[in-house]
């Protein structure tokens, strides 16, 4: 990833840095298909609203993309980074999702199209850890998204020694 720089909003006439609504807006765009606004039934499992909104501001504010590489590194990301008071099933999207790819892996399946050596995803799994741990401030997990939509990319970034500037910051 490549170290934070100047955002802007308008590459022509402006250094107007970006916000995360912004930044939001960019990933609801590149993933028209993704549930917005309401919660989302897996099976048994109900996940809130208000948590997948969480998870996507994560992939937003560190610049990870959706990709299958990308989404392991946030998820080892998000087990160290974060508060460590949490809701139980952050803990178990993070270690499930990373056991159920591995085991995938194993297997000789692939994940949306794209396959993974077992050697890969625990790779990228720890690569993401690593980076959570070296946060200079932990990540609220019960972050409140009205409070932080405001604020530019940069200055969150900064606050929690995120050095990456990512897949959301460009203007496509």
């Amino acid at each position: 990833m490549q170290p934070l720089k100047s955002l802007t909003v308008n590459s022509v006439d402006s250094t107007v840095p970006l916000t995360l609504q912004q930044g939001l807006e960019r990933y609801y765009q590149a993933n028209p298909t993704f549930v917005r606004d309401r919660d989302l039934q897996v099976g048994i499992l109900r996940i809130p609203w208000h948590d997948l909104q969480r998870h996507d501001i994560m992939h937003v504010v560190t610049g990870y993309s959706t990709s299958l590489d990308q989404e392991l590194r946030l998820i080892g990301f998000l087990l160290t980074a974060l508060t460590w008071r949490r809701p139980w099933y952050y803990y178990l999207q993070s270690i499930g999702v990373f056991f159920e790819l591995l085991a995938q892996s194993f297997r000789g399946e692939a994940w949306g199209g794209n396959y993974l050596n077992p050697m890969q995803v625990c790779r990228l799994y720890l690569q993401g850890i690593r980076q959570g741990l070296t946060v200079c401030k932990k990540i609220d997990a019960y972050i409140q998204s009205d409070r932080v939509m405001g604020r530019s990319l940069e200055s969150l970034r900064q606050e929690y020694g995120i050095a990456n500037r990512g897949a959301w910051d460009e203007i496509k």
